[in-house]
């Protein structure tokens, strides 16, 4: 159902996920920006529970996402604000604002991603999937993921490379969350747009 934000968790964990599309990006291919920027969007135009805020969303296409950011073998190159701002000026409806972890971010990720879930709003994170999946840090491209929920002791993020979401300890996200560079993308309405609290509901 249009602006229907929360879905049960699929694992039966005490806490409701943020509806966010299904849409992998090609397996082959360092696009996990553009897929993770491209959800987020699609979640604010579709699922936002607040009609001004889906009507003044414009629910950009891929390759619209796609002409602003520049990825190379690494992943998204020359990671900057403006190509975020020219984005939001085209979706209309959000500030999207590159943050910094040890800039005034909140050390732990569910800290940092909690202030926007309460919005119903999702955040993008950097993390070392080498890190998650093998145990050891990675020496490859950092990867962009969603986070669309918050529990307790669990996270839950829709990774561009896996069908459905991934629930993980908070502990190991966060071990896995980039701690020197640009570490997250910041999803807000932009001003004279109210967001709607996840209490409101």
């Amino acid at each position: 159902m249009v602006g229907d934000p929360l879905v049960a968790h699929p694992e039966d964990h005490n806490y409701d996920l943020l509806h966010m599309p299904d849409h992998r990006q090609p397996q082959d291919a360092p696009e996990c920006i553009y897929y993770a920027l491209w959800m987020t969007i699609q979640y604010v135009a579709n699922e936002y529970p607040d009609t001004n805020v889906r009507e003044q969303t414009s629910a950009l296409k891929l390759d619209t996402v796609a002409h602003y950011i520049e990825v190379g073998q690494n992943g998204w190159e020359n990671v900057g604000q403006e190509p975020l701002t020219q984005i939001a000026s085209e979706v209309g409806s959000v500030d999207l604002n590159l943050a910094y972890r040890y800039n005034g971010l909140p050390q732990s990720i569910d800290e940092f991603t909690q202030e926007g879930l309460d919005e119903l709003l999702p955040s993008i994170v950097w993390i070392d999937r080498l890190l998650l999946d093998q145990g050891e840090r990675g020496k490859g491209p950092l990867h962009a993921a969603v986070v669309c929920g918050v529990g307790d002791d669990q996270i839950t993020v829709k990774d561009p490379l896996v069908e459905g979401t991934t629930t993980l300890e908070i502990d190991n996200l966060d071990e896995a969350w980039d701690p020197e560079y640009n570490t997250a993308i910041e999803v807000k309405l932009r001003d004279g747009l109210e967001p709607t609290r996840r209490d409101e509901l």
